[in-house]
């Protein structure tokens, strides 16, 4: 409990936007956690490697095309988000 409260010290806002948003599917493209959110992909995509250094998320290149990356939550993500949005 102690780890997540310091964990979630760590996330600014906007990541915890990103997290919330990532965690309604499976997986998202960056271009369109970008679109939804109203940022560039640029910006999209250092909040999502910030969030990957974190362990909160992975990416990975879509197989079909190789120019898409895709955005997981993990576990570790999705008990973060759970933590910060639960009434104290």
């Amino acid at each position: 409990m102690a780890m997540m409260r310091r964990m979630s010290a760590n996330i600014t806002s906007r990541q915890l936007e990103v997290l919330a948003f990532l965690a309604r599917r499976e997986h998202w493209l960056v271009g369109e956690i970008a679109s939804a959110l109203g940022v560039s992909s640029a910006a999209a995509t250092k909040a999502i490697a910030r969030l990957e250094r974190k362990g909160l998320v992975t990416r990975s290149v879509d197989m079909m095309d190789r120019r898409c990356v895709n955005v997981r939550i993990t576990r570790a993500g999705s008990e973060a988000v759970r933590q910060i949005a639960k009434p104290v």
